[in-house]
């Protein structure tokens, strides 16, 4: 049985190094000046606090921005990086206009970033794009497209589409960057990863509670896990996935969902219920990897066993209420369910050591990727792109970005 780590607060003192790569989006007037601010806070959080033994110099590169709701990252044989955008959340009756995408970069000059012309080859662009303020009344500003994405070592690629109520599907995509078949749609599908052998793939269904795995011969399905509720009650919600290299093992991010607060009213979720578990997919067992969390939302292991872990926010924040318009690049600052600029990233050792902060003050994170060199590449950015939020220093508007992580 995999041992449990606590994932309380961690304060922390490493040295981070930021810097951006590329040129920046201009989205407003003062849109450079904020995204500056954003990654300077990053920077100035990151070197507070103490209780933690200093690590290696970390470094953060903003190697894209201006994206609209990045959320899987993948890389193919040849180094290409694919990008997963679910899209401003709009939902036009024509639907050429959706703006869902799977965006392939390559960096051709070697510069380190993806923002040079001739980098991004669009793959597809009109995929499926929702808000769920307007599709399930939920008050909060969470865009759902396309979700994750992953690559086989034969250049096929898969790519998880969320299009609302039943409109998912697990699309298998060519060599050739065509679109075949639809694997399996039951669920929203939250998270997918290879088995080591590459023969299968395993799925989180977020809105079933369950852990599947999918046969690529056949498109066969096996429900592997159907996880129960968390510790104050509420419905567990799966998240993200990685799958261990050393073992096939499945680790699981378990978000989880509102909870009754004992006067008929639910709260958004309960601070310290989220968890990590580790599922063996052969037998079905679960068991507790890493407690004590909030608002986990993906989940990365690399080949030494260390875990990379992913939250979202630190508290819930404002909902907006009746009719609102998103899009309104003049409207007042609003959270819109999550407190902004309060993500992180924590990486777990595998030698049990204690846990390190790697970036803190990340808006609204969700994806996180490990390569084998070891670098990290998170998406960062949920909600309407270009609407008016707080950030550190007063009024910025959200802006996807995915960041690297290295140094560490």
């Amino acid at each position: 049985m995999a041992a449990s780590r606590s994932g309380g607060f961690w304060r922390f003192g490493q040295i981070v190094r930021v810097r951006f790569l590329g040129p920046r989006l201009v989205l407003g007037p003062s849109m450079n000046r904020w995204i500056g601010v954003a990654v300077f806070a990053l920077a100035v959080a990151a070197c507070t606090g103490s209780g933690v033994e200093p690590t290696a110099d970390v470094q953060i590169d903003v190697i894209l921005t201006g994206l609209e709701n990045p959320r899987g990252v993948a890389f193919d044989a040849q180094g290409g990086m694919l990008v997963a955008e679910a899209g401003t959340g709009s939902e036009p009756v024509d639907v050429t206009l959706q703006t869902g995408k799977l965006i392939r970069y390559v960096d051709r000059n070697g510069d380190g970033d993806f923002t040079d012309a001739g980098e991004a080859e669009p793959w597809f662009e009109h995929l499926p794009s929702y808000n769920a303020i307007f599709l399930y009344s939920t008050g909060r500003d969470e865009v759902s497209g396309p979700s994750d994405v992953a690559t086989h070592s034969d250049g096929r690629a898969f790519l998880t589409i969320d299009g609302g109520f039943e409109a998912f599907s697990l699309a298998e995509i060519s060599a050739e960057g065509s679109m075949g078949r639809n694997l399996t749609g039951r669920s929203n599908m939250t998270g997918i990863g290879l088995s080591p052998d590459e023969l299968s793939i395993f799925v989180t269904e977020s809105t079933l509670n369950q852990l599947i795995e999918v046969r690529l011969a056949d498109a066969d399905r096996r429900e592997i896990i159907v996880f129960g509720d968390l510790a104050s009650g509420q419905q567990s919600v799966p998240a993200g996935l990685a799958v261990d290299p050393r073992n096939g093992e499945v680790l699981v991010a378990l978000f989880s969902g509102a909870a009754e607060a004992g006067d008929g009213t639910f709260i958004p979720f309960v601070e310290g219920d989220a968890k990590v578990v580790r599922v063996d997919p052969v037998t079905g067992r679960v068991s507790d990897e890493i407690t004590g969390l909030t608002t986990v939302v993906d989940v990365a292991i690399d080949a030494a066993g260390n875990v990379f872990v992913v939250e979202l926010a630190s508290e819930s924040a404002e909902l907006f209420v009746g009719t609102v318009d998103l899009f309104d690049p003049n409207a007042e600052p609003w959270a819109g369910g999550y407190l902004r600029f309060s993500g992180k990233v924590t990486m777990y050792p595998s030698d049990g050591g204690s846990p390190r902060v790697l970036a803190d003050g990340l808006d609204a994170p969700t994806n996180i990727t490990v390569t084998t060199d070891g670098a990290l590449y998170v998406s960062t950015g949920q909600g309407t792109p270009g609407r008016p939020i707080l950030g550190p220093d007063g009024s910025t508007v959200i802006t996807g970005q995915v960041i690297r992580i290295t140094g560490y």
